[in-house]
């Protein structure tokens, strides 16, 4: 999937050892922990979900304070999330997705982005710079979605609820 501006995704993905995809699948729908998981993240709000799709307002701070709305369709039952750009400051569009798959004893995300934002310098800069924030952040991102996953296992075996 190409973004709006006709440029390539940013592509990565990431194995998961002793996961499912449903685990996985369930810490990325779960909007609300993204503060405490990803610390560029600084608050979520579901402002409304019609069927499959979930419109978040995502609030970060990376350089300056950034806010953008997505919608996002779940899809439980194909373990997939696909999101397109509703609106937002500095951000000026965002498109992408997950895949979950089983691979072995793990569970394979396919992670795709295209995102835009405005700032003034040249938009060759701005495209450079963006392109690399992206790829710079994701093993940080997997890495945060590896220990939520564990955490809920963990849980889970132990009988706590999980929070």
């Amino acid at each position: 999937m190409n973004g709006r501006s006709g440029r390539e995704p940013v592509q990565k993905r990431h194995l998961l050892p002793r996961s499912t995809p449903a685990e996985v699948y369930a810490v990325v729908t779960d909007f609300a922990v993204y503060p405490r998981l990803f610390p560029e993240i600084k608050a979520t709000r579901v402002l409304e979900t019609k069927g499959a799709v979930v419109r978040v307002e995502f609030r970060a701070q990376i350089v300056l304070p950034i806010r953008y709305v997505l919608d996002l369709v779940c899809d439980p039952e194909r373990r997939t999330v696909d999101w397109t750009f509703v609106e937002g400051e500095i951000v000026t569009d965002s498109v992408g997705g997950w895949r979950f798959t089983q691979e072995g004893d793990g569970t394979a995300l396919d992670y795709r982005v295209s995102l835009e934002v405005k700032a003034p310098v040249p938009g060759f800069v701005l495209r450079k710079v963006t392109d690399g924030l992206v790829a710079a952040s994701l093993p940080s991102m997997f890495a945060a979605i590896d220990g939520e996953v564990r955490k809920r296992q963990s849980l889970q075996t132990s009988g706590l609820p999980a929070t």
